[in-house]
């Protein structure tokens, strides 16, 4: 059994997959998924390509993947039982990441909506002999308390990201 901190999990579990992608192609690539030789009729064989352990190979990559497995679900379980307070809750891990996965979202829709709603005044005349008239397109919020709302919010994101990281350097994981 290895016991790991949350962070030492996810930085295992990056290596673990990165070994995973390393040798996934060598498995799936069919030429070498076969082997090609010359039979020769007095019984000779002589190998046209490299030796390749397919099954060695395969047996690698399942254990590699069971390994992966094993630590993103000690991961998940922490993440969902273990409690932290933070912005004066006392909520999951889990709970943690989903509220500042959805602020950072609000956060970029309500910044481009700053940036993109332009205010105008543009004078009118339909036709001749008629009235001048302007078109104007106003905020339909207060900008500088938008502005604030974008500010508080990147300060609880910024507090929650604080407490998910010492969380996950102070709570250990069993890997079996």
């Amino acid at each position: 059994m290895e016991k790991l901190t949350i962070n030492q999990g996810m930085i295992k579990v990056a290596e673990l997959e990165r070994n995973y992608r390393y040798k996934l192609p060598n498995v799936i690539n069919r030429k070498k998924a076969s082997i090609t030789y010359i039979l020769e009729t007095d019984g000779k064989r002589f190998d046209c390509d490299e030796r390749f352990d397919f099954n060695k190979e395969l047996n690698e990559l399942m254990s590699i993947s069971n390994n992966i497995g094993k630590i993103k679900t000690a991961i998940a379980y922490a993440n969902n039982t273990t409690k932290i307070e933070v912005l004066g809750e006392n909520i999951s891990i889990q709970g943690a990441l989903n509220r500042v996965k959805l602020k950072r979202e609000l956060v970029f829709e309500l910044e481009e909506l700053i940036q993109n709603v332009k205010v105008s005044r543009e004078r009118k005349v339909d036709a001749a002999a008629t009235s001048v008239y302007y078109k104007v397109i106003e905020l339909n919020f207060d900008r500088e308390e938008m502005i604030n709302l974008i500010e508080k919010l990147n300060s609880e994101i910024l507090e929650l990201e604080v407490a998910i990281n010492k969380i996950n350097n102070e709570t250990f994981i069993n890997i079996d």
